[in-house]
This record gives structure tokens, sequence and C-alpha cells, in this order.
């Protein structure tokens, strides 16, 4: 679909609802395209092609809003959504703080060259790329015996946004990926890893690093151990820093906060961290993956510094929370065809540190590569989890042992302030959605043998 097709399908919706006399609304259009393919036993065990899309409209009626969506964008299916949006809202709750004023001057295009270079792959490369990150994994090593996941899979997608002040925002953007796994096994002994890579490019995947990552990592956590129980200074893998701190974010949500659920609610201004931290939510820094140029509500989207040197600086806030909290609107709206209106973040960044990456390993220091158990062992409330791990024992830099059969238990408010060291090196997650350097943080209770 072209983007200007999309538009006139968002307008037509939009006039629609001002036909029955809607006061306000909105409309979010998404579309996908996506091709994948499964590796199995030396053959591709399944292919799929997909293709998605969605289109949902929110009106703003008395202060009452209603929300409805469909996946067809036939003219009856799209009165008949409009009419159901309609309905739903007479049986809501007011809501003196949601409006729709959003008018930009002009409508916001995103549509650039690095995010979507052309697909020029053939099947049959992708084809060969799945069955050889399978192959490769087994041939590593003789007590892998198994590499159950092995995989490549690329996508586009489209998302719009129109509301009746005539406001008009797109963006498309394509992506690459692929993984494998590892599943090792000596005596009564198994263990396994997976490694993934994307890009913006196939050319750009890396299938050597997935192989790499996966087997030796499988077989080290072969020999892995309970470490003694006790407190131990922990060093995050970035993908799982990136998971721990995601499960506690909610803390940081003006939505939340209006509910009351927000632990960091009355904390504006007030230190919550170690002065070594600044987090930053950086929705187009440029070699993300979550770019974006505007939130769903249409506004311009801007980096904002969430904690700055440790003291909290702003939450996450949609229009609705900004009148409510008497503040400026963040641009982190967030709300997709079928939802209602919440917040989220989009891209975080923390700052880099002082502390070369070898310091960080001085002494003993607990290096953590898998959490498991995230959702049932974290308390977003309260902050505090207890979550069995994975890692590496290290000593001076130096692997001691693999770790396996512990438990790390700590309150994640109270762990940004038990920070050590911080990195001076920018690392990114392997989705490319996070940026953080490497921290150490002192002192964690680590129940083992």
């Amino acid at each position: 679909m072209e983007w200007k097709q999309g538009r006139d399908i968002c307008f037509k919706v939009l006039d629609m609802a001002r036909d029955l006399g809607v006061q306000q609304c909105d409309v979010i259009l998404e579309r996908g395209k996506s091709f994948s393919l499964n590796a199995q036993q030396g053959r591709i065990d399944k292919s799929k092609v997909t293709s998605t899309q969605v289109i949902g409209i929110r009106v703003l009626q008395d202060q009452k809003a209603g929300i409805a969506a469909s996946e067809s964008l036939e003219d009856a299916a799209l009165k008949l959504l409009v009419k159901q949006a309609l309905d739903t809202s007479r049986y809501s709750s007011p809501d003196p703080y949601q409006a729709i004023e959003q008018k930009n001057a002009k409508d916001l295009i995103e549509i650039q060259s690095s995010m979507n270079h052309p697909d020029s792959a053939a099947v049959k490369e992708k084809v060969d790329l799945a069955l050889r990150l399978e192959h490769e994994v087994l041939a590593k090593d003789k007590r892998i015996r198994n590499a159950p996941y092995n995989g490549y899979a690329d996508g586009e997608g489209e998302h719009f946004y129109a509301n009746h002040l005539g406001t008009f925002c797109y963006q498309k953007e394509r992506s690459y990926s692929c993984y494998t796994s590892a599943l090792a096994s000596e005596g009564s002994t198994q263990a396994m890893y997976s490694g993934s890579s994307v890009s913006r490019t196939f050319i750009g995947l890396d299938p050597i690093y997935c192989v790499k990552q996966s087997a030796e990592t499988a077989v080290h956590l072969l020999s892995a151990k309970a470490v003694s129980t006790g407190r131990y200074d922990v060093i995050f893998d970035i993908d799982e820093w990136q998971s721990l701190l995601g499960a506690f974010l909610g803390a940081f949500s003006a939505k939340a906060a209006m509910e009351g659920t927000a632990y960091y609610r009355d904390k504006l201004g007030q230190s919550i961290a170690s002065s070594d931290i600044t987090i930053r939510d950086c929705p187009q820094y440029s070699e993300g993956f979550s770019y974006t140029g505007f939130d769903d509500e249409g506004f311009v989207r801007k980096d904002m510094v969430l904690v700055d040197k440790g003291v909290m600086k702003s939450m996450f806030h949609n229009s609705a929370t900004a009148r409510y909290f008497k503040v400026p609107n963040t641009g982190h709206a967030a709300r997709g065809p079928r939802g209602s209106l919440g917040t989220s973040s989009t891209q975080l960044v923390l700052d880099k540190g002082r502390t070369p990456v070898k310091d960080l390993y001085t002494g003993t220091v607990l290096k953590v590569i898998s959490l498991k158990g995230l959702h049932s062992g974290t308390n977003a409330i309260s902050g505090y989890f207890s979550l069995a791990v994975e890692g590496l024992l290290m000593r001076d830099g130096r692997t001691d042992q693999y770790v396996k059969d512990v438990t790390l238990s700590g309150n994640f408010y109270e762990l940004l302030q038990q920070i050590q060291a911080v990195g001076d090196r920018l690392e990114p997650s392997s989705s490319f959605s996070f940026f953080s350097p490497q921290i150490r943080f002192g002192g964690l209770s680590v129940a083992g043998s």
C-alpha cells in the first residue's frame, strides 16, 4: 500500500465519524508483511508468509471514550467500526483528561532510507542461512546433541496516525533477523543457550556470532554449578539488564502514577539512583531499532531525560496524564488500533561512565547471562525480585566457573543506589532497542550451595 492510499483510508473513517456527529476522534492503521523460516534436522520444517492489517478508531463523545477495530478496510466494515466505537462510548465512564487536540502544521512522513533497505536477497539465500545455522551449531562440539530453534525472518511494518483536526503521521521500516540455539548434554546434565542477530539489511546479519554465542555458552554451562550462598557484586549482560529494568519501568509511567501504582509517583526532583546514572529516552537514536518520529496521539517525539545523575527529572506522559499533572506532554502516548490510551518508553539510552570495562571485573564478580522467571519473580509495586540465574563467576577478569542453580534476590529500587562503577563503553542489547554501559552493582544476595 502506498502511504497516500493509507492516508485516504484514515481520513475516510474520520469523515464517517464526523457525519455521525462524533466530537473528537483519531485513527490508527497498522500494516505488516513478514517472511520466516524454521530449520530442523537438515531441512526447512516450517515456512510462513504473513500479511496483516488492522485499523482502529478512538472516539471521544461528551468526555467518554469508545474504541473499535477492524481487519477489513471495506466501506461497510469501516462504517460499522465507527458505529461500534460510538456505541461503546455511551457506556464508558467520563474521562475529563482525555482529549484529542494535536494539530500538526504539516504531515509527518518517516520513510528513512537507512530503515528501508530493499530486500535484495533471494529465497534460496534465506533458506541456506537457516540451514547453515543448524548445521554449524551441531558441528561445533560433539556434546551438542540438538539445535532446537533455528530460523530466519524479515518483515516490513507501516504505522499510520490521523485525527479529526487534520494531523497525519506515517512511518515505514524493514528489518531482518536470524537465530539459533544449542542443546548440549553430557551424562545426565543438559544445558541450552541461544544467539540472535538483527539488522536493517540481509547482508548485515551475523550468523557466525549466533553460532558461536549459542554453542560455546551451552557447552560451558554443562560444567556450571552453584556458588556458595552469600553477597556478590553483580554485572548483568546487557540483554538481562534491559529485561530487569523493563520489568520495573512502570515506576516511571505517568498513567500508573494517576492510578496510584507507580513507585516513583512522588519522586520528581529527588535522588532515586546513584549519581553515576543518567537515563535518557531517545526515540530517534540513530542506531536503535525502535526508532519512531511520533507517538500514538500524533505528537512529534523528542529526546527526554528520565534520570539525570541520579535525580528523577520526568515520567512518561501522554496528553491525558500531562493534563492531570499539569505538566508538559513528553510525547509517550502508546495505543494500538485495538487498545486504550497508555504510555510507553521508546529507546532507553544510559550515559556511559568513566570506568574502563576491564576494571569493572576487578575482584570477584558474578556476571549474569540469563534470568529466569522474570514475570513471576518480580513485584513492580514493592521492587522486590527473586530470580533463578545463570552466569559466570569471575575473579580479576577471568572466568573461575560457570554458575547455575542459584537465586538472585534484591530490591530493584535499592539496586539503583548500589552502583559501584559504570563502564566507559556503550553497548547495545541484541534487539538494538536498549543501549547501556556495563554496570557493577554491589552486594546482591545470592542463594546457592
